[in-house]
């Protein structure tokens, strides 16, 4: 079995944070999609007020990609693992797998920085969907919603996770330490770049995990 590590949520990009809050929880903002909003896609006003609350007032009526969806009744993450570069280590993945969650966050006492938010043990997959499948566990993903909305049925997979599969109640830090220990000590850290910058170039495609790295991955990850 594997670990897999992928950065989620909005980034240094965007013009919204996900906030980190004093005792450690947090709200993690989903990222705005690049097409206009049609039914059955996400706008961010129809989010739980506790993320719209942290987005430009512009962003309310947009489109978004809740992707990872961990609080609906069948977890799920998505990603085109066929076409995209960031996702191909993706299609080795396998029943028993985890992914594990990276996102940027702000804190209003301290500079942002990486954690760890919430992991999706996989219990099944739909693969290289390029039609619609029909009604099933995969109604409410996002790439769905976005596909039956815009007709982009270009080979997206959709992981089904189990009932492991969670947000985690509390952000774990991700810093130097814990990257040299996932991704191992041979981590190049230029002395031109910020720590933040690094993990960020680090992690932004998809990393599949063997070995100490994924032991710690699922071990530091609540039960």
């Amino acid at each position: 079995m594997a670990a897999f590590l992928a950065n989620v949520g909005v980034n240094a990009g965007h013009a919204a944070h996900s906030p980190l809050f004093a005792d450690g929880t947090f709200a993690l903002l989903p990222i705005p999609e690049r097409r206009p909003w049609r039914r059955p896609m996400l706008r961010l006003r129809d989010l739980p007020p506790a993320l719209h609350a942290h987005a430009p007032r512009a962003w309310r009526g947009m489109a978004v990609h809740l992707d990872p969806d961990l609080a609906s009744d069948t977890p799920t993450y998505g990603d085109n693992c066929r076409h995209a570069g960031r996702a191909f280590s993706l299609r080795r993945a396998r029943p028993g797998d985890v992914i594990v969650f990276l996102a940027r966050l702000h804190s209003s006492r301290a500079a942002a920085g990486f954690h760890l938010v919430g992991r999706l043990e996989i219990e099944d997959a739909l693969e290289d969907v390029t039609a619609d499948p029909g009604k099933g566990w995969w109604d409410a993903n996002a790439h769905i919603r976005r596909a039956r909305a815009r007709g982009d049925w270009d080979s997206f997979w959709v992981f089904r996770g189990s009932r492991r599969s969670e947000l985690f109640g509390r952000a774990i830090p991700f810093r130097r330490e814990e990257t040299e220990l996932v991704l191992g000590a041979g981590t190049r850290w230029p002395p031109h770049r910020t720590e933040l910058q690094t993990i960020g170039s680090s992690t932004r495609a998809v990393r599949r995990i063997e070995g100490q790295g994924e032991e710690w991955l699922r071990a530091i990850c609540p039960s």
